[in-house]
């Protein structure tokens, strides 16, 4: 991960996000050392929009609903029904709802930053996934606002803290993106797997292999058009829903490429690269036999 000043970010929302809009995610003080910043956060991504899918019964059409079910007694109502966290194979204990108030956090609304650093230390596999933009709750909280985007772009550092999201103790970045902060929520520590690979050591390649790999990497290297980068799942769902509604005929799917040599497939991408058409993939051909010489 380069540092915080080669990272490229916008100026403003990526094309197609919405704008901070409806209620707050959360609200509450951005806290570090004796400063305070109140602050709202508000989802940066939205929902996919793809229309929901259901499982309905084929004879008359009607959604299937699922009732709790016991294999014992049959139908279970919900006033019978408790929670319970299994500790051995089909072994459990029972555990009540107001024992697991006493476990979940106090309702603290304070995000504390507690350390600063470099971008590159943060490896993104502990990403969560959950993101939200920070904006300022109010006027009063615009001077210091600025200040921390200001402090945090030009030291070229992100924070880490903790707050309470959900009902639960998360672990948190906030970096600068654009002109806003953003939020990332964080995976713990022991959550990340180790890599299986992590003892593969990568066999030496070839020079000619390497070089056109690297000319590969420059030619795709620069900014970034993030227009070209749509959800073509949902689009095609859409298209498919569509068609079949106005009694069209359904397009099929491309057929897949051939898998090429590691030396061909990137003389070939090189080639287009540069605009030239690369050959279609071919099979290897079986050698040929030797004709036989006549008297």
């Amino acid at each position: 991960m380069n540092d915080a000043s080669s990272l490229d970010l916008p100026d403003t929302l990526p094309p197609g996000a919405a704008a901070p809009f409806g209620r707050p995610s959360w609200s509450g003080l951005l806290q570090f050392s004796l400063v305070g910043i109140p602050l709202k956060a508000y989802p940066a991504v939205r929902t996919r929009d793809v229309p929901s899918g259901h499982l309905l019964h084929a004879d008359c059409g009607q959604r299937l609903r699922y009732a709790k079910h016991c294999p014992v007694h049959g139908p279970v109502d919900n006033a019978a029904i408790v929670r319970a966290y299994e500790y051995g194979p089909g072994r459990h204990v029972v555990v009540a709802p107001e024992e697991l108030d006493q476990l979940r956090p106090a309702q603290d609304k304070a995000l504390r930053l507690e350390r600063f650093l470099a971008p590159a230390l943060l490896d993104p596999v502990l990403y969560s996934g959950r993101s939200l933009y920070l904006v300022p709750d109010g006027p009063a909280a615009e001077p210091g606002y600025a200040v921390l985007h200001a402090a945090l772009v030009q030291r070229q550092r992100w924070a880490l803290g903790r707050m309470v999201l959900g009902g639960h103790c998360q672990i948190v970045l906030v970096r600068p993106s654009g002109a806003a902060l953003a939020l990332q929520v964080l995976h713990y520590p022991e959550q990340v797997r180790s890599c299986p690979l992590a003892a593969v050591r990568l066999a030496e390649k070839a020079g000619e292999e390497m070089r056109l790999a690297g000319l590969l990497i420059d030619a795709a290297s620069g900014s970034i058009d993030w227009g070209v980068y749509q959800d073509r799942a949902a689009q095609e769902l859409k298209a498919l829903i569509e068609a079949k509604l106005a009694g069209q005929p359904v397009a099929t799917l491309e057929p897949e490429r051939a898998i090429l040599p590691l030396l061909e497939a990137l003389k070939q991408s090189v080639a287009a690269q540069n605009g030239h058409a690369a050959a279609p993939p071919t099979k290897a051909k079986a050698p040929r036999k030797r004709a036989r010489r006549t008297a």
